[in-house]
């Protein structure tokens, strides 16, 4: 009984351990009072590993992409190949609405609230040595190849096509959670290494608080609108419906995992559409992909790291282009553990200009909200079912009165 009991314990201890958000945590508790403790040649050799662990997923970025989107459309059946189809195109309208409307409050919160920006600072650290690995292929042309191949293979299937994607996707898939992902707080560290002691973190969390709070308070009031009109804008119906979806938002909160959440979801959605066959059709096609709670939440922490690091805000056709390729870089996202923030690091290099210390400050920000994104995406996904079916019904009746 007693084994049993200790099993049990240092099962959930491991657990609690492997749990990205804590670890992100502890790595930056440990910096935060370590810092100043460690010789410059220390500092240089984790900012080392960093570095290097970036070029590597830089590097890796691409196949990832390619396979992702190969796979995923490969998957679809011919006859069903309009319906997802369709439904694809309304998920990136909806992802890419919800950029454009992240990037306006940003704007607005950004422009009329003052942030702590960060001081200069003479002192730098550099890594021994980088790896300098060469780009194989643009993350742009990695997606429309992947496109490209994955509806071919959907409409002529060919084994030899699919035997080699779901390789690349099963050895990208190991690479991630086998190698990266358990060295997230490593690559974090060297970069958060660099940032405190060249001073570059000095109040920035407590004097940028209130920003954060208003995010996650506008990202409650913009579901809370997806809810109303799910709902009809009738109140007994949205209360019936969030009821319904609670389960699913705490598991996604609690888990970090829109996976986890998926049978409390594909029940939620049941319910709340009456239609079994239209939940289990369109709750899993958009788990991965129609991902609200981070199109709203990762645009406007961007910009607060471009205004805190003394960075100019992105130009109106800089924020579109960021905006179009962050949508179609969300069909590569799903299965890997802060999997948005890690496809996303190539955007936010070429349309918003971030550095090295930028991308690791956004990925430890971002293990922190991971919580409040995943259980935004979950949410909006269970309300986006209901107003899919009224929209598909709406649709049918029109063709079907002509």
């Amino acid at each position: 009984m007693v084994t049993d009991m200790t099993k049990k314990l240092s099962l959930r201890i491991k657990r609690l351990l492997l749990n990205p958000l804590l670890q992100l945590l502890l790595v930056f508790m440990f910096v935060s009072c370590c810092y100043s403790m460690l010789s410059a040649d220390v500092i240089s050799f984790f900012l080392t590993i960093s570095v290097n662990l970036k070029e590597l997923l830089i590097f890796v970025l691409p196949f990832l992409l390619f396979s992702f989107v190969s796979v995923a459309l490969s998957a679809i059946p011919r006859e069903g190949m309009f319906f997802v189809l369709g439904l694809m195109v309304l998920v990136c309208i909806s992802n890419f609405c919800n950029v454009l409307v992240s990037g306006t409050i940003g704007f607005f919160l950004l422009s009329g609230f003052q942030t702590s920006t960060i001081a200069e600072t003479y002192v730098a650290f550099s890594p021994f040595f980088s790896l300098d690995l060469p780009q194989v292929l643009s993350t742009t042309h990695a997606l429309i190849l992947g496109v490209c191949v994955g509806l071919f293979n959907s409409f002529r299937p060919n084994e030899y096509i699919s035997l080699v994607i779901n390789t690349i996707h099963d050895w990208v898939m190991k690479f991630m959670k086998q190698f990266f992902v358990p060295l997230l707080p490593l690559f974090v560290g060297g970069f958060l290494l660099k940032l405190f002691a060249e001073g570059k973190m000095t109040g920035f969390v407590a004097n940028n608080a209130s920003v954060c709070l208003m995010m996650c308070g506008f990202l409650v009031a913009y579901l809370c609108i997806w809810l109303m009109v799910a709902a009809g804008f009738r109140f007994s119906i949205a209360t019936e419906i969030l009821k319904n979806t609670t389960p699913a938002i705490v598991t996604a909160f609690s888990t970090m995992s829109s996976a986890a959440a998926l049978p409390m979801s594909l029940n939620a959605a049941e319910k709340n559409t009456k239609d079994k066959v239209l939940s289990d059709a369109v709750m899993p096609l958009t788990l991965n992909f129609h991902m609200v709670g981070d199109t709203i939440i990762v645009p406007i922490i961007a910009m607060l790291v471009m205004v805190s690091m003394n960075h100019p805000l992105p130009t109106f056709s800089g924020f579109v282009m960021f905006g179009i390729f962050f949508v179609l870089n969300k069909f590569a996202g799903g299965g890997v553990p802060s999997g948005t923030i890690m496809v996303t690091v190539p955007v936010l290099q070429k349309y918003f200009n971030f550095d090295d210390s930028m991308i690791a400050f956004i990925i430890a920000f971002y293990g922190v909200v991971d919580p409040i994104a995943t259980a935004g995406n979950v949410a909006a996904n269970n309300f986006f079912v209901v107003i899919f079916q009224k929209l598909r019904a709406v649709l049918k009746k029109s063709f079907l009165s002509r």
